[in-house]
């Protein structure tokens, strides 16, 4: 194995912004929801985005594909972004653009809501969507006036605050239905993990929070097979950097695959759940399968730049279905 990518820290990244947002609805009636959110949360926000979103008129509710002002409209930029001219590379067979923003479910799977209780999650927003966070805001209100779960009960968007890097306290940007962004809200910078990473330790607890579903030789991953965590994490970046970055990523990070298969994987609680949602995509109704593996495992010896990559997937999470919030994971001491 190459020694500079296993002892000392040699991966740049560029500087790509990210945002994380800890958001707080309060149900204004008794309920059940799902033990998993993530796709109530999801299911329905573009819509409401859209609604909210002041320009972009009636007219294109639902029509989106024939707006005229596909440049400059929030909503195309969001949830039906488009490539950019001359992109090519790794990114050449793409067809379904990763998008610029995570919904984080509460990892709690309580289910049985009465009114007056907090539902709160998290927003990660990435690159240029951060200059969007008051149309996330405002979407997630209208969403809430619209209504949540089978039984579309209301709830009251109630607070939101911009989280401080790498900790839990926040700035707040909106309090019952004022938005307030401050010119600078806390941002983190994807170029500075690297020095993060370096005060990690180097044996490491990582935690998988919610589904992870990563393809490998055409089938999805039974266990935690780091290097393909680290691909699928490379992969990620390169594609949010060249469709809302300023500088797109296109490093070589194939010595960093192999490196991260060299990590030794202990104590390994890992388990397959299987999730599944309706997609009313298209109009037309579908049942969906959206499982992956969740629990722990322990890393022996984990490269500089290795923890540096399972950094950024703790931000932006890694593997399929990311907007629901799948492939959460946590890097941790053990």
């Amino acid at each position: 194995m190459d020694q500079n990518w296993s002892t000392n820290a040699t991966l740049t990244l560029p500087p790509l912004s990210l945002m994380r947002v800890r958001v707080a609805y309060r149900m204004l009636a008794a309920t059940m929801l799902p033990a998993y959110k993530g796709a109530l949360l999801r299911g329905g926000f573009g819509y409401a985005f859209q609604r909210a979103t002041s320009a972009c008129p009636p007219a294109c509710w639902g029509h989106s594909a024939t707006c005229p002002n596909t440049l400059i409209c929030p909503y195309r930029q969001v949830f039906e972004p488009t490539r950019p001219a001359g992109s090519g590379g790794t990114l050449h067979n793409l067809h379904d653009i990763p998008r610029p923003f995570v919904i984080e479910p509460p990892l709690e799977i309580k289910r049985e809501y009465r009114a007056g209780d907090a539902l709160e999650f998290g927003l990660v927003l990435v690159g240029s969507a951060l200059d969007l966070l008051p149309n996330f805001l405002y979407g997630f209100a209208e969403l809430g006036q619209t209504g949540l779960g089978r039984d579309y009960v209301r709830a009251h968007l109630e607070r939101a605050d911009v989280l401080l890097p790498f900790q839990q306290l926040g700035v707040n940007v909106y309090t019952n239905g004022e938005v307030n962004v401050p010119v600078e809200p806390p941002t983190h910078n994807l170029a500075e993990l690297p020095i993060h990473a370096a005060q990690l330790p180097a044996d490491l607890q990582l935690t998988l929070h919610t589904p992870l579903r990563i393809k490998t030789g055409g089938a999805f991953i039974e266990h935690v097979d780091l290097g393909a965590i680290v691909q699928a994490t490379c992969w990620r970046l390169a594609a949010l950097t060249s469709f809302y970055g300023l500088v797109p990523w296109d490093a070589d990070y194939r010595p960093l695959v192999s490196a991260a298969r060299q990590v030794r994987v202990e104590r390994a609680a890992i388990r397959w759940v299987d999730w599944e949602r309706t997609s009313t995509r298209g109009g037309e109704r579908r049942s969906m399968k959206l499982g992956g593996l969740v629990g722990s495992v322990s890393l022996r010896n984990v490269p500089i730049d290795v923890r540096t990559i399972l950094l950024a997937a703790s931000l932006l999470h890694t593997g399929k279905a990311c907007v629901f919030g799948h492939g959460r994971i946590e890097v941790s001491h053990m």
